[in-house]
């Protein structure tokens, strides 16, 4: 004998045998097969299953017995079933018989998300979220939330999201950097997992208007140490995902490769690099969506670009002593064709003076920034961080197609809703 037991789910599939009847299920933990025997139920229990529809949600109530045939290893012997929910025609197909466009997706993204594929990859992006947290809360990093409404511009520039807050201007983030950066004289370590809004037109496979990241701050860290802190947060995230999803993997198709050692250029050296591959870069340029992929395809590891020209990095960063032409960027990137850039970072300038000689040169206004200039000046350590997208970590680690499959409800400057 199994044992008995109540399980509800949205009606995936019916199958008709005559004496046999199976309502597929796709429940909150998978996929149950149920069995209608017609000589074991009811006969009104037996003729629920011709009032049943797709995407019906139900009640049934059986025995669980073992099935080498049934996804699960075992299936339900039914002897109740209830409708709880009915459902209308559903526009897309869930069942991946056909291919839904991905706009028409977008527009039924509640329905979307309810099939199997991008089920499992919002199940990483859990694990993801979840891995890097461990990672950082045991190595003594604090955990801390951010405004996401500000009255300045974080990163500087037209990229910004304007807010009316009462009778004032204010503005969606551009990142967490400088909420983050006050923090560090008090708990030396911190971090938070976010969203980001950038008011960018950009309409590519790799960019969204909201996108989230983990964003990370250190006193009294080198370069080295912040290169191999970031290697050993995706090092750590690629083995948990490996370990906690197999089975979304598995449904998703992909062999996660968990990174063992990373590799480490000079921007000029990422510079010859992308001219080997024809593409025509000048010194002082930052790097394009074509010279990203030209940089990632030549790789077979993740690894990072150090030392960009100051005039393409925000007025935070450290510019250079020895050579000013250059200020201390450190940026990581996945490999091969799935690489992108995950993360961007560096030393940041904890020097009020500078920072409102570097603002100056930016074009900003130091007076815009009183509050963050003001508190440099209560004996402020040296610091560095970075910020890595999780959007874009999914991407390179499950093959996406695109960035916009790896979050719930992606915002672009052509979707707003669902």
């Amino acid at each position: 004998m199994g044992q008995k037991i109540k399980l509800y789910g949205h009606v995936l599939h019916l199958r008709d045998l005559g004496k046999v009847r199976f309502v597929i299920l796709r429940t909150f933990d998978g996929v149950a097969q149920v069995v209608l025997k017609k000589n074991s139920v009811s006969e009104e229990i037996w003729k629920r299953f011709e009032e049943l529809g797709y995407e019906y949600f139900v009640e049934v109530v059986g025995e669980k017995v073992e099935s080498k045939i049934a996804k699960l290893g075992w299936e339900v012997h039914a002897e109740d079933l209830k409708i709880v929910a009915k459902s209308k025609t559903v526009p897309i197909d869930l069942a991946d018989k056909t291919t839904t466009e991905f706009p028409t997706r977008l527009r039924y993204r509640y329905l979307d998300i309810r099939r199997e594929p991008v089920r499992s990859i919002l199940k990483v992006r859990a694990s993801v979220v979840q891995a890097a947290r461990e990672f950082l809360v045991e190595r003594g990093f604090v955990e801390l939330h951010f405004p996401i409404i500000c009255g300045t511009a974080s990163e500087g520039g037209a990229e910004l999201f304007p807010v009316k807050y009462f009778d004032r201007q204010a503005y969606l983030v551009q990142s967490a950097q400088l909420y983050k950066q006050s923090a560090i004289p008090v708990f030396g370590k911190v971090f938070t997992v976010g969203p980001s809004f950038r008011a960018e037109k950009s309409r590519t496979k790799k960019h969204l208007t909201e996108f989230w990241q983990i964003d990370v701050e250190a006193a009294l860290i080198s370069k080295e140490e912040l290169m191999k802190l970031q290697f050993e947060l995706v090092k750590h995230i690629y083995a948990r995902v490996a370990e906690r999803n197999e089975k979304e993997l598995s449904a998703l198709g992909v062999k996660l490769e968990v990174p063992e050692s990373y590799d480490v250029l000079s921007y000029e050296e990422a510079l010859e690099v992308i001219r080997k591959k024809g593409l025509p870069i000048e010194w002082g340029e930052d790097f394009g969506a074509d010279e990203e992929r030209a940089l990632c395809e030549s790789f077979d590891k993740p690894f990072f670009v150090t030392e960009f020209p100051e005039k393409v990095v925000a007025f935070y960063y450290m510019v250079d002593d020895d050579d000013p032409r250059y200020a201390h960027r450190v940026d990581m990137y996945g490999w091969g064709s799935y690489g992108v850039e995950w993360s961007s970072g560096g030393l940041r300038e904890h020097r009020p003076d500078r920072l409102r000689k570097r603002m100056k040169e930016k074009g900003l206004n130091p007076e815009n920034f009183a509050w963050y200039l003001d508190m440099l000046e209560y004996g402020f350590p040296p610091h560095a961080g970075f910020g890595m997208g999780v959007e874009r970590l999914l991407y390179s680690m499950l093959k996406l197609e695109r960035v916009h499959e790896a979050v719930l409800y992606p915002r672009t400057p052509d979707v707003l809703e669902p």
